[in-house]
């Protein structure tokens, strides 16, 4: 399905970069890693830079201490142009305690960086099961206070999905929970944030 689909590929740590200019020569969109990783390598930042120099996006796997940590600060002010895409909701799981201070520091560090986005997962990532989930914690509403529509893209998490609310209801939810929203801004989120940061056209 060319022009709907784009693919990561997860980089071995050992990787100098190398791997990841051949994937990108193939086609490969972005790359797969945490926000303070660093390279088994002559040079820890190489995977970060051959993502920046082909114009990959970076998928990182997150949590809070990893958004905020000194490894993170450095690749956002070493690469500010790079595209990287919060997963998970930052990391927030059904762990999340009130009032979420570790969440709202990252979310301040994100907020300001144009080339970050987050993505949104279905709601059972953060609302214990079974549905309905009830009360939501406001962490979805806290990251597009801090990032806008324009930077939350939804996320199923499928396959794990499946073993929690299911993908269907992983869609179902944020929908309704976001209900309140305009068009323009819900379409941003629910694909035309993704369609951009992954070079995909949109659908008509």
């Amino acid at each position: 399905f060319p022009g709907k689909l784009a693919a990561a590929m997860i980089v071995p740590q050992q990787d100098d970069g190398s791997a990841v200019r051949l994937w990108a020569e193939r086609g490969i969109q972005g790359i797969r890693m945490r926000p303070d990783a660093r390279a088994a390598a002559t040079d820890p930042l190489a995977q970060w830079r051959a993502a920046d120099e082909r114009g990959l996006v970076v998928s990182a796997p997150s949590r809070p201490e990893w958004l905020l940590s000194a490894q993170f600060a450095e690749v956002i002010d070493t690469f500010p142009d790079l595209r990287i895409v919060v997963e998970h909701l930052g990391g927030m799981g059904t762990d999340a305690e009130a009032p979420y201070d570790e969440f709202r520091l990252a979310l301040a560090r994100l907020s300001p960086l144009p080339n970050l986005s987050m993505k949104l997962p279905g709601f059972g990532e953060f609302c214990p099961v079974p549905m309905p989930f009830d009360p939501i914690p406001p962490l979805a509403r806290m990251a597009l206070d801090a990032l806008g529509p324009e930077r939350m893209m939804w996320g199923s998490d499928y396959p794990p999905v499946s073993s929690r609310e299911g993908y269907d209801n992983s869609l179902r939810v944020p929908l309704k929970y976001f209900a309140d929203l305009s068009h323009h801004d819900r379409e941003s989120i629910f694909g035309a944030t993704a369609q951009t940061v992954w070079g995909l056209p949109a659908v008509n």
